[in-house]
């Protein structure tokens, strides 16, 4: 039996813990994007299909997350009810979420699976994938959805585990698949030629792995977290509870990916050259917005910890430092990522033309990256304290229709009244910029509002009681 190592959210110092819960997820998303990062490096340096294979590994990921997203909502709701639980001390309900979550990992991953794999061609089409791509993406893509089962395994089970504040096994089973997807891809790419089919096989092999280590390890746990193959089973009261977290939260990060994908439709305007230097751009500012993920990752579980242990004087000193921290952390990551970006996208095209596309798309997003820290953490926050509707609205009419708006009216009269291709390009991601602005300011109010509500019922509690 393994002891679990656990972190204690509702006491100080703080600043401390968040470091210490947030630095092995920060590593984590730091090598998850190294690892696809040499996909994307193996797959353009060593496949027959160049550019081309480049274009479709990159142009995918916004139609997979699309899909994917409603599970990884519920993975995060049900880190937040496992939060709330421990700081409540409610060790039965611990357990039952544990349980209701790891069956519905599987459920989804079957479904979502299923739907992946039968619609992929389809939607590729409908995302205006050029023709010389679209084989190739097409396929890439179905072997993925194949895999999701295991994919959704690992996350729900890196959810729960950070949610007692275990942020280092999840990371130790992701290097151990990386290091196996990347030693995987240069056998099937590099020495037998297999192009994006073997991508997407290392991929599915190496995310396999972690799913299985993952429930190896929550096996031989000695806390409320154990995982019980005879006790899977979904609890109505701890279902619900995941749904009225997880819910709006996939359904924002859903319609987020929907807006992404209407994005990579009119970046494939552009031509494969463009969509090239987009997916390599998106890989370089995965660097940013990692670390600033971790610290939103913190906010969700420390502001749950405490919302369950009544403690909402901390909610509000936690809530500031949380957003100091990403602050900090966005500005010097932007510094050194765009100031270093046309040598990094250099590795994963030498197209000039490709380029460049990429250095406009790193600028435009990579400098104001920081904004979008502070949205994410105060969305984070807000849902902590068990509030996901709100947040949700505000995410979507705020980010996806002011994006979709940009797209659909405004851009095409810039498109029609500026000649330069480079300028219609640097445009078209300005979009970004603008949605988060007016998003972050809209969050603010929520968190406000959200935090008083809480105050008054806690109070009234208190009054109760005594």
């Amino acid at each position: 039996m393994t002891k679990a190592k656990t972190l204690d959210m509702t006491t100080g110092p703080f600043l401390k813990k968040i470091i210490l819960f947030s630095l092995p997820i920060m590593v984590s998303g730091i090598l998850q994007i190294l690892f696809n990062a040499a996909d994307t490096v193996i797959v353009g340096q060593f496949s027959i299909d160049g550019d081309y294979a480049v274009s479709a590994v990159g142009s995918t990921s916004s139609l997979i997350n699309a899909i994917v997203a409603l599970a990884m909502g519920l993975s995060n709701g049900a880190g937040v009810i496992v939060a709330q639980n421990i700081g409540a001390k409610n060790k039965e309900a611990v357990g039952k979420t544990v349980h209701t979550a790891m069956l519905v990992a599987v459920i989804l991953g079957f479904l979502l699976g299923v739907i992946g794999f039968f619609f992929a061609g389809e939607l590729l089409k409908v995302m205006d994938t050029p023709a010389e791509v679209l084989p190739l993406a097409s396929l890439y893509t179905k072997i993925y959805f194949l895999g999701l089962p295991v994919v959704l395994i690992y996350n729900f089970g890196s959810s729960i585990l950070r949610a007692i504040g275990d942020t280092t096994r999840p990371l130790i089973f992701l290097a151990i698949s990386g290091v196996l997807n990347v030693g995987l891809n240069l056998i099937f790419v590099a020495v037998f030629n297999m192009s994006v089919i073997g991508v997407a096989l290392a991929t599915v092999i190496s995310q396999a792995v972690s799913a299985v280590l993952v429930v190896l390890y929550m096996k031989k746990q000695d806390n409320d977290c154990r995982l019980y193959f005879k006790k899977l089973c979904i609890n109505k009261r701890s279902f619900l509870q995941m749904l009225y977290i997880g819910v709006p939260a996939g359904l924002q990060g859903m319609i987020f990916s929907v807006s992404n994908v209407i994005m990579q439709s009119t970046i494939n305007t552009f031509g494969p050259l463009a969509m090239a230097g987009s997916a390599a751009a998106s890989s370089v500012a995965g660097f940013i917005f990692i670390p600033m993920n971790s610290i939103h990752h913190a906010s969700t579980t420390f502001i749950g910890q405490n919302t369950g242990a009544k403690k909402i004087k901390q909610i509000k000193k936690l809530s500031i430092l949380l957003n100091m921290v990403v602050l900090c952390i966005a500005v010097i990551m932007s510094v050194a990522i765009v100031g270093f970006g046309r040598t990094l996208i250099g590795l994963y095209t030498d197209t000039p033309e490709a380029v460049k596309f990429g250095m406009i798309h790193l600028f435009v997003m990579g400098a104001p990256y920081f904004v979008c820290g502070l949205m994410d953490v105060t969305v984070g926050c807000i849902r902590g304290m068990g509030t996901s509707l709100s947040p949700m609205l505000v995410s979507v009419f705020g980010v996806c229709g002011i994006r979709l708006i940009w797209i659909w009216v405004i851009f095409p009269f810039i498109r029609n009244s500026v000649e330069n291709v480079n300028m219609q390009y640097f445009f078209l991601f300005l979009s970004y910029v603008i949605s988060w602005t007016i998003t972050l300011i809209c969050q603010c109010v929520i968190w406000k509002t959200t935090y008083k509500k809480l105050e008054i019922k806690y109070l009234q509690k208190e009054k109760e009681q005594s």
